[in-house]
């Protein structure tokens, strides 16, 4: 070819288009790693995805409540139980709970200012083996702070809602060994249960020696549990001491009945060793289901023997705290409520004239009123659950002072 040739207007016209395209296809990806370079650099990005069912919930939950998620106009809605119990959807809606909608920012990117910062929220459905939800939280700046307070503030939101309710666990009926929750309830204060003076302070005071006393046990080689037995006439407050204890505590409860089928000889070992951590384990009139050592009736699968083997085992969980409760503690096995087994006895009775006056105080507050009432009825064997449901009818839902009585319990 000749030199003159590649020399010419056109090869040269065509040399510098190849070496445009060479140029071109080279620098194809530099706006996009620029891009890439210039977030990881100055943008810092939150990713949070459905397969982690606590945390994607709980970020959904706070971007419904937080006033400055909701300045968008498309939204995903999520449907929540709102029912307490363990039971169906259809159940809940015939009693009267329909779930709630949560709503949160829709698929997409979406610009919003929240607390003070730019925030950009990008929402997508990634589908692959499985399907799942991702949500993307990026803020100019490298530092991650505002990100990890914001996730901080959706974890301690939801964990809140869960611990301001009471968590109520039964065994499981489909695998017979674990326990499964069957409701949740609102959290009791103590002082809501009228005792007689002293006695539930004591209990619970009793409760956090022993909750903080691990080291101290295995010091002395003793298994960490603790057993209360609960003992007096119908009404007098044990369940309800049992829930008020369990809420002050942050604690879960665990009802089991010695009656219900799963409970067996081989179940009850799984069963104790299986207790949620933190819960009280509560056996209610546990006189009903043995008779001189035999099962009461034939409901109940568990041998005696095989109760308190099973209280005594080495697979209960460590740190397990049981109360047992009874209306007549003349009907009890001495062997089941020895030391060991169960460390304090409690007696609940009649109410006594403090009680009395308290009790009428809560519904009445009227000082005089209240000391008169104690004064009529002390001494008449009624138990508080009745005296509550006496001043129930008599005042409701009332709890205003009287015109010219001090609202000031005595």
């Amino acid at each position: 070819m000749d030199a003159s040739y590649l020399l010419s207007p056109p090869a040269l016209q065509a040399l510098l288009l190849a070496v445009a395209g060479a140029l071109a296809y080279w620098l194809k990806d530099v706006p996009g790693l620029a891009l890439s370079w210039g977030r990881r650099f100055f943008i810092s990005t939150l990713s949070v995805d459905s397969r982690d069912e606590f945390l994607f919930a709980a970020l959904v939950e706070y971007m419904d409540r937080h006033p400055g998620l909701r300045g968008v106009n498309q939204f995903t809605a999520r449907s929540v139980r709102r029912g307490t119990e363990y039971q169906s959807l259809a159940e809940d809606l015939r009693n009267g709970q329909p779930p709630r909608a949560y709503l949160s920012p829709g698929e997409g990117v979406h610009v919003l200012r929240v607390d003070g910062r730019w925030l950009w929220l990008r929402r997508e459905l990634q589908v692959g083996q499985s399907v799942f939800e991702r949500v993307n939280l990026s803020v100019w700046g490298r530092s991650p702070a505002f990100l990890e307070r914001f996730l901080q503030a959706a974890i301690d939101a939801r964990a809140a809602r869960e611990t301001d309710t009471l968590s109520v666990y039964i065994p499981n009926p489909f695998h017979g060994g674990d326990w499964m929750r069957a409701r949740l309830g609102s959290r009791r204060p103590l002082a809501s249960v009228v005792l007689r003076a002293g006695q539930g302070e004591a209990l619970l005071a009793d409760l956090e020696h022993f909750l903080a006393g691990r080291e101290r046990y295995a010091e002395l080689g003793i298994p960490w549990r603790r057993g209360y037995l609960l003992y007096g006439p119908p009404g007098t407050g044990k369940t309800s001491l049992v829930t008020a204890l369990a809420s002050e505590l942050r604690l879960n409860v665990c009802t089991l009945s010695l009656a219900s089928p799963i409970v067996t000889d081989e179940k009850i070992h799984t069963l104790l060793a299986a207790v949620p951590q933190r819960s009280l384990l509560l056996i209610e009139d546990v006189d009903a289901f043995f008779r001189d050592r035999d099962a009461a009736h034939t409901q109940v699968r568990l041998s005696f023997s095989g109760f308190l083997n099973a209280l005594d085992g080495v697979a209960t969980q460590e740190g397990t705290v049981l109360f047992m409760t009874t209306n007549h503690i003349d009907r009890l096995d001495p062997a089941l409520i020895r030391a060991g087994r169960i460390d304090e006895r409690v007696a609940l009775d009649w109410a006594d004239e403090d009680q009395l006056r308290r009790l009428y105080f809560k519904f009445h507050p009227d000082p005089g009123a209240a000391a008169a009432f104690a004064r009529e009825r002390s001494g008449q064997q009624a138990s508080p659950a009745a005296v509550q449901a006496e001043l129930m009818k008599r005042f409701g839902a009332r709890t205003e002072a009287p015109r010219g009585a001090q609202a000031q319990q005595p």
